[in-house]
């Protein structure tokens, strides 16, 4: 691959970026919008999310996400405290449509919902829903140091031991969300992942956690044979596992992983894959062009 200045990457990644934010649709152009807000271009996502509340704020879920690109991105405190009590309120709807949008938003904001609002709080963990009771077990956890601490050695446990897929994969991406886990949890969950046979459908995803989430300390050789095995060939993955990898490298990537999300970028071994002009491709696209933005970034 021909290569390319961080100003060609940086301009080829952010015009891809706004590209799927005008493009594409809900929960896809939510992914742009955030990406966009996290690498210091707020202003352009604010503006397509107050034109996505006009149209779209009847609409039970996606109206969730859509107020939380608002509260990020708005700079008017008047109108991000409306947006975040929008938020509070579907929240409290215990009948309401929003309860598992709204419980994810929540803790993805990082608000301390057992302080504000403890007997919904705690009667979410225990819904029968086991996906709203992880995220409300996610979300319990801000306000207090105690109950995070308490929170992430359950969250571990449920990666590690549970038998439902899906609660597996939500666990290990609250602590991806979460970081914090102490050296004895990390090496827990790196015996795990590299017990794995990589067929398993979470071994990339217990592989990018374990590079997400290393300690300070952590072995270097032990990172560096992670790296390794999750980059070293792609063109097996799906769009999906694509993606997080896309995302694990947003947050620990270097110069040397630029080259292999340009390929992402530019739908590199996508054939029998995706369809590039699918909504899975763009929101690849997407999650590619937010690593290159933040890895150049960074200083290195």
């Amino acid at each position: 691959m021909q290569t390319t200045t961080t100003a060609d990457q940086n301009k080829k990644a952010l015009a891809e970026l706004n590209l799927v934010l005008a493009q594409r649709q809900k929960f896809i152009k939510v992914h742009a919008a955030e990406y966009l807000i996290w690498t210091g271009h707020a202003q352009v996502a604010l503006k397509e999310f107050l034109q996505q509340d006009k149209l779209y704020h009847n609409e039970p879920k996606y109206r969730i996400t859509i107020w939380r690109v608002l509260e990020q991105a708005d700079t008017d405190p008047v109108r991000k405290k409306k947006w975040l009590n929008n938020i509070y309120e579907a929240y409290k709807d215990m009948n309401g449509p929003d309860r598992t949008h709204a419980t994810e938003t929540l803790a993805k904001l990082k608000q301390p919902v057992a302080t504000l609002f403890p007997e919904i709080t705690a009667k979410t963990m225990a819904a029968a829903d086991r996906n709203l009771a992880t995220y409300a077990l996610w979300a319990d956890s801000y306000g207090s140091e105690t109950r995070m601490v308490a929170n992430r050695e359950k969250l571990l446990n449920m990666a590690l031991t549970d038998t439902n897929v899906i609660i597996r994969r939500i666990s290990t991406f609250v602590l991806r969300k979460e970081q914090g886990l102490s050296m004895p949890q990390w090496e827990r969950l790196v015996t795990a992942a590299m017990a794995m046979s990589k067929t398993d459908e979470l071994y990339v995803t217990f592989l990018s956690t374990a590079l997400v989430t290393a300690p300070a300390g952590a072995s270097t050789h032990q990172l560096a044979l992670i790296d390794a095995l999750i980059t070293s060939n792609i063109k097996p993955y799906s769009v999906a596992v694509r993606t997080e990898l896309a995302l694990a490298l947003a947050e620990k990537g270097t110069k040397k992983h630029l080259n292999l999300l340009m390929g992402m970028l530019e739908n590199k071994d996508c054939e029998g894959i995706y369809d590039p002009a699918s909504d899975e491709g763009a929101d690849l696209r997407a999650a590619a062009a937010f690593a290159i933005l933040k890895i150049n970034s960074r200083k290195h």
